[in-house]
């Protein structure tokens, strides 16, 4: 091995996935090097604006999500609370607002479904907790809009499904995302969420303290531009400042379309389509009169984050208004308008706003056909010892789970493969 290679594992990109593979592979021992894409944290910075603390768009944590155990295994400490239980539904065609069901008790109460409906969903909320196994492995076959199609709910009930199913994953086109993922996150959101006291910035600021303590070196602002793999096993890794070597890399760059051009020998991944949203983050004087709303006719979510979570200055709210499928800007905005005033925020009530057009929250969604399964595995790399983390990436989780859980799998299979190299260096100076 190259002397100078005293990198055991390099990690280009510091979003989630990034970060929990540097602070998994630097609490192992390993000699870890991370190397910036962007700003550390990537879609899960948040930014502290007038005294309220806005998420980069509505973020919510899995209280029972393979992201929660990854993070208390690293022994990440986070506080929250549990999201509003009182769910409208909106119809931006009239400007209705009228109250969902999300539990046994609601559903009793809802005015929007029928007697049908309600018998419908009263089963689907009894058996969707046991789906599992084979039942899942059959569910990938077909996409989400197929699945709720199959649940014999008129029209008006495949709506209120599609709402749910949407806030779940956020996709905003239910045809392109397979089944088994879908009724994968509607089981774990009936087992709850939490907002984060502090924002999602709480867990970066963790996952860096992590890798710090472990001993891993940040070069900040510093993008990997090159992989080469070298005769020898390790790998050269340019920035536009330097050159390093490593025995081991994870390769946690963001898209897909970015890890590609990082690799050797670039993979004919099959992937799913991105999840794009648009998204109005709210600072507000008070809290609005209607705090959840979830379209039914078209793909909105609005949902008052604070003062549930700790977010906002005393009597504040954060609120966050979202369209599923990003479209032109102009009329994003002017639509998440509309249903933040029909929830009963006006101007005057707003101290600070951001509006982000076009978020990819997810960059490549599970196909119908092959569904979580499909994905591509850590090590679906083309050349061994450099392995893949990200939203798109293992057959564990959406959105920030599986960031989570890739970059918690690809550490780890790093420093194995590092601690291998340097077996074999030190085996053949003994020889």
């Amino acid at each position: 091995m190259d002397p100078r290679c005293d990198i055991e594992v390099l990690v280009v990109g510091a979003g989630l996935a990034g970060l929990v593979a540097a602070a998994v592979a630097a609490r192992d021992g390993a000699s870890v090097v991370l190397c910036e894409v962007r700003a550390a944290g990537g879609r899960a910075r948040s930014d502290t604006r007038e005294g309220f603390v806005l998420n980069q768009g509505p973020h919510a944590l899995y209280r029972a999500g393979v992201g929660s155990k990854v993070l208390s295994r690293l022994g990440i400490d986070f506080t929250g609370s549990p999201p509003h239980r009182a769910v409208s539904g909106y119809k931006e065609a009239t400007g209705e607002l009228a109250r969902l069901p999300t539990s046994a008790g609601s559903l009793l109460r809802t005015r929007v479904l029928g007697l049908s409906d309600k018998v419908h969903f009263a089963r689907l909320l009894s058996t969707l907790p046991k789906r599992e196994g084979h039942s899942f492995a059959e569910m990938a076959e077909m996409s989400a809009a197929e699945w709720i199609a199959s649940l014999g709910l008129s029209s008006r009930g495949a709506g209120v499904v599609s709402a749910l199913t949407r806030v779940a994953t956020y996709a905003g086109h239910l045809e392109l995302v397979s089944a088994d993922a879908v009724v994968a996150q509607l089981q774990l959101a009936l087992k709850g969420v939490i907002y984060l006291d502090g924002g999602w910035q709480s867990l970066v600021d963790g996952l860096e303290a992590v890798a710090a303590s472990g001993g891993a070196k940040v070069l900040e602002s510093e993008r990997a531009t090159a992989l080469h793999a070298r005769s020898d096993g390790t790998f050269e890794v340019h920035t536009p400042a330097r050159t390093l070597w490593a025995a081991s890399v994870v390769v946690a760059a963001g898209s897909p379309a970015a890890a590609r051009a990082l690799l050797p020998h670039p993979p004919s991944w099959e992937l799913g389509a991105p999840a794009t949203a648009a998204c109005l983050d709210l600072g507000l004087r008070r809290v609005p009169a209607t705090m959840v709303a979830f379209g039914l006719d078209q793909p909105l979510y609005l949902s008052t984050h604070s003062p549930k979570a700790r977010l906002a200055p005393p009597g504040g709210a954060v609120v966050h208004v979202m369209r599923y499928g990003a479209r032109a800007s102009a009329e994003d905005r002017a639509e998440l308008w509309a249903l933040a005033r029909c929830c009963g925020i006006s101007d005057a009530d707003v101290i600070t706003q951001r509006f982000l057009h076009e978020m990819t929250v997810c960059h490549a969604l599970p196909r119908p056909g092959s569904g979580l399964g499909g994905r591509p595995a850590i090590d679906a790399t083309g050349t061994a010892g450099v392995f893949i983390a990200g939203d798109w990436v293992g057959p564990v989780g959406l959105l920030a789970d599986a960031s989570l859980a890739s970059g918690e799998a690809a550490g780890r299979a790093a420093v194995d493969h590092a601690k291998r190299q340097r077996a074999n260096d030190s085996a053949m100076v003994g020889r």
